[in-house]
């Protein structure tokens, strides 16, 4: 029997309660989870650890956020998952513009946020092992 490897999830966020919040909903046998508060750490963190998603929690939408993404993707080929409080169709249109993969506006279940992780590398997985099916740069 195969033990599965707990996925590796980057939780870039400043807000200590919110990620403490993530990491109680989440189960650590599925999750292995590292938080950092900086951009910077953020963006050296996805070259070195090579996460399996990333999740930016944001409360408020903003120019930072979106410069973030950006630098990630240039950076990092691992789904992002943008949880916000925010849910306008514009607010989400411009993060996936900015390279999120994926929005998840508040309140949301555990369930639902699993839900939306595991999609997410599903889908990587499919596009690395289909060559063919990655979009064209």
């Amino acid at each position: 029997m195969t033990v599965a490897m707990p996925m590796r999830l980057l939780i870039l966020d400043q807000d200590s309660l919110e990620v403490n919040f993530l990491k109680q909903i989440l189960n650590p046998n599925q999750f292995e989870i590292v938080k950092l508060n900086s951009s910077a750490e953020g963006i050296q963190a996805t070259q070195s650890w090579n996460p399996d998603v990333i999740i930016i929690n944001t409360m408020q939408p903003s120019d930072n956020g979106w410069k973030l993404c950006r630098r990630i993707r240039e950076y990092s080929q691992a789904p992002i998952l943008v949880v916000a409080a925010v849910s306008e169709p514009n607010m989400v249109a411009r993060w996936l513009d900015a390279g999120a993969d994926d929005y998840l506006p508040r309140p949301f279940s555990s369930e639902v946020l699993v839900a939306h992780l595991q999609k997410l590398t599903r889908q990587l997985r499919l596009t690395q092992n289909n060559p063919i099916a990655q979009p064209a740069q």
